[in-house]
């Protein structure tokens, strides 16, 4: 057996901070990336089916979306 003494682990609320912050990115970024990979499906889908191609405004709000998602979601590793 070691006769050493085991420190306590440190409370490091900086280094807390930078993880909380590092793993809400990774979720944002990985929502953002599938957004972007399924919502092109629901626009296609909505479009066949006739009323979303009835209002422009939500097409383009769509493919807005879209464009925001891809960039956001882009750094988003899957594994």
């Amino acid at each position: 057996m070691s006769t050493a003494t085991r420190t306590p682990p440190s409370l490091d609320p900086l280094g807390a901070a930078e993880r909380f912050v590092s793993l809400v990115t990774r979720a944002v970024r990985g929502v953002a990336f599938w957004t972007a990979a399924l919502l092109p499906l629901v626009l296609v889908a909505g479009l066949l089916a006739g009323p979303v191609g009835e209002q422009l405004e939500v097409v383009g709000g769509a493919i807005a979306l879209n464009a925001v998602c891809a960039l956001v979601g882009h750094g988003h590793s899957p594994s």
